[in-house]
């Protein structure tokens, strides 16, 4: 019998109703990061107007600076989106650098001074290990017979 074919080899009806259910939900996952795209676009632009307005009221430098951290931090989350609505991939390194800032906010927002110094230890390992994932992150040796996308 070397007509017969397993169910899982032919391509009838069964995959076609996969490929279209896939379809149908990365089409509306795509929707929900195009949501959290003009969500993040809108808190963006709000922050800005509160930043704008902190400055004519002449505010002190460090809410100025945490604002602006902040909309960075919203920034890198946008292109972290944008990215994945492109690619359907999560880009490491975007997520490595939002943490990074976004550590730095938090220290800069309490003080360094005011933070215990085994909580810095721990943060600075922190930093510094999220910059050897930054580093490293696209770097792999390739296998025999493997080629560059």
């Amino acid at each position: 019998m070397a007509n017969q074919q397993h169910h899982s080899d032919s391509p009838g009806l069964g995959n076609g109703r996969r490929h279209a259910v896939r379809s149908a939900l990365e089409f509306v996952q795509d929707l929900i990061v195009l949501g959290l795209c003009a969500a993040l676009f809108i808190a963006m632009v709000i922050k800005l107007v509160h930043l704008v307005q902190a400055l004519l009221r002449g505010t002190d430098f460090s809410e100025v600076l945490a604002d602006i951290l902040f909309i960075l931090v919203l920034i890198e989350l946008f292109r972290l989106l944008l990215i994945y609505l492109e690619w359907h991939r999560v880009s490491v390194s975007t997520m490595v650098e939002v943490g990074i800032v976004a550590t730095l906010r938090e220290i800069l927002l309490k003080g360094a001074l005011q933070v215990e110094w085994r909580q810095m230890l721990v943060l600075c390992v922190f930093i510094l290990t999220l910059g050897l994932v930054l580093r490293y992150a696209g770097v792999r040796t390739l296998q025999e017979g493997e080629q560059i996308e």
